[in-house]
């Protein structure tokens, strides 16, 4: 790369250049350097970030958690699983709680796993995550220009000749920076998004407040009955697991972190609870106090402990374009973000940066991107706009643990069957291979459409019921076993396709034997669609746990 040269008076007379320029040096775009340069490592990457490294290990960044797709980019495709099992902690599922009011957490349901999937998931400390990756990617070469501040963008004139440029300063001088790839990994910022007016409205309103504590909540500890303490082992380990406290339209979550911090957030429909009384840190846990006592009781002691508080409004953001044929992208939060509730945060990092990379990798070795961007376009939208499915209109349902319960079946199932099993096997990137399995997808979609209203529906026709103290253990359902553990078996293109297919059937049959046991109680939800012959019954001790 060449460097710029200053006259007397400081002025900037050369610019530098790079093959890629990535704005942001948080989590998404560090690991897109880091991948970049695994596939490619002559390619010349500079980074501008606004922060100073090292950065606190507990940062004002949501997304601690990791989900198959996100662990295994992680984990496998970076390369990073010592890392991560050195120096972060291992996670046991998404756990769920569901408290009667003023009564114990162990009076009520849980829902979660006695024992670790087979495929791993990970709690990670980000600003532990992203200070090891800035010192690896700059041992690899690239450039991370810290405390430095964007001011303008010029995109390339003509993207066939020309390049892109950054004006940006540098401990208060200006410096400038042309690249043939303009990457947006600037998060909340979004300098394209703003730029070439690429936001896009998506119908999910959610409010969020989130903070760290520097003290171990142990949700294991708040209760001394030894068969709740020893659902997960003979040492109790449900503090490993993302923790849910649900109730009707809200969340929070509790997630340890390796440094000994815990993350606690709040996420809530403003329909049914208003930010304004959660929007400083001494409101959040009044807030607590009122919908989840036992919670606010257990860090009442810890108030002093506080590392940082943020509170959002419209936590969800849509893009109506995330990658260009004209040599520009957008990761991570600059483009898109859904929902924290299933932790999908890191997984589109993990899907936009593959595409990123792959897109990135062919036009430097002057194969064209011409069709492979607006394809890539496509398909992450496409995963994106069905996983959306599973949060619309559905916070009010989040108090009723008898919808909930089989609700996360199904999605689990759904991830695990569809975009888990194509990114595991490295197929999100193969636009044919993915056109296809369209009628299959499609197939997918439409009784995800069909499942997500019939939850709803069932929703409106249920008044909150609390089951007397129950455990509902998903390493019990061999459905969702067997799905997660198929994950990293390597399959050819041919036993894929029909493993995809088979997946269909699978999730036609869920549907049947979900909406059947109910339509036995509200025979107005009877699914009339031809979804088959169930051919096992599967969910039994969920249904016997809910009293279905």
């Amino acid at each position: 790369m060449s460097q710029a040269r200053r006259g007397e008076n400081g002025t900037q007379m050369e610019k530098d250049h790079c093959d890629v320029a990535v704005i942001g040096g948080g989590l998404a775009g560090l690991t897109l350097a880091r991948q970049v340069l695994m596939q490619r490592p002559e390619t010349s990457i500079t980074i501008i970030e606004k922060k100073t490294f090292p950065v606190p290990e507990a940062s004002h960044k949501v997304g601690e958690s990791t989900v198959e797709i996100g662990a295994h980019y992680l984990g496998e495709r970076l390369k990073l699983k010592k890392h991560l099992v050195d120096q972060h902690l291992p996670k046991l599922g998404l756990r769920f709680f569901f408290s009667p009011h003023d009564q114990p957490m162990s009076a009520g349901t849980e829902v979660g796993t006695s024992d670790f999937f087979p495929a791993p998931g990970y709690q990670v400390d980000r600003g532990r995550l992203e200070n090891y990756l800035a010192g690896m990617v700059q041992e690899m070469g690239a450039e991370l220009i810290p405390d430095s501040h964007v001011r303008q963008i010029e995109m390339a004139p003509d993207p066939e000749s020309s390049l892109h440029r950054i004006e940006y300063e540098q401990n208060h001088e200006p410096c400038s920076l042309e690249c043939r790839w303009l990457i947006d990994a600037s998060g909340r910022q979004s300098f394209l998004k703003r730029k070439l007016n690429l936001a896009e409205e998506i119908d999910h309103n959610i409010n969020a407040v989130w903070f760290r504590l520097d003290a171990e909540i142990r949700v294991d500890e708040w209760c001394d009955e030894p068969e709740w303490r020893q659902r997960t082992g003979r040492i109790p380990r449900r503090w490993l697991s993302t923790n849910h406290l649900l109730g009707s339209g809200y969340w929070v979550w509790i997630i340890p972190l390796s440094s000994g911090a815990t993350s606690l957030g709040i996420v809530f429909d403003p329909r049914l609870h208003q930010l304004n009384d959660l929007n400083r840190f001494d409101k959040a846990l009044a807030w607590l106090h009122i919908h989840e006592p036992e919670c606010a009781a257990r860090l009442e002691p810890h108030r002093d402990k506080l590392k940082d508080f943020m509170a959002m409004k419209r936590l969800a953001r849509g893009c109506r374009q995330v990658f260009s044929k004209d040599r520009w992208a957008l990761t991570g939060e600059a483009g898109v973000f859904l929902d924290p509730f299933y932790s999908p945060g890191i997984d589109y990092i993990a899907i936009g940066n593959t595409m990123i990379t792959e897109l990135i990798t062919s036009d430097l070795a002057n194969r064209p991107v011409t069709h492979l961007a607006p394809a890539f376009q496509s398909i992450f939208m496409t995963l994106f706009q069905n996983n959306l499915l599973a949060y619309q209109e559905q916070y009010p349902l989040f108090g009723n643990p008898r919808i909930m319960s089989l609700k996360y079946v199904w999605d689990y199932a759904l991830y695990w069957s569809f975009p888990a099993l194509l990114y595991f096997q490295d197929k999100l990137t193969e636009p044919a291979f993915i056109q296809s399995l369209s009628r299959e997808i499609e197939a997918m979609r439409a009784l995800n459409v069909q499942m997500q209203q019939f939850f709803r529906e069932w929703h409106d026709r249920e008044d909150v019921a609390f089951i007397d103290a129950t455990f509902v253990d998903q390493r019990s359902i061999e459905i969702l076993i067997q799905l997660n553990g198929e994950l990293s078996e390597e399959l050819d293109d041919k036993t894929l396709k029909a493993r995809f297919v088979r997946n269909v059937e699978i999730i036609k049959d869920l549907m049947l034997e979900m909406t059947s046991r109910i339509g036995l109680q509200y025979p107005e939800l009877m699914v009339s669609a031809d979804v088959g012959l169930c051919s096992q019954n599967r969910l039994d001790r969920v249904f016997e746990a809910m009293n279905l």
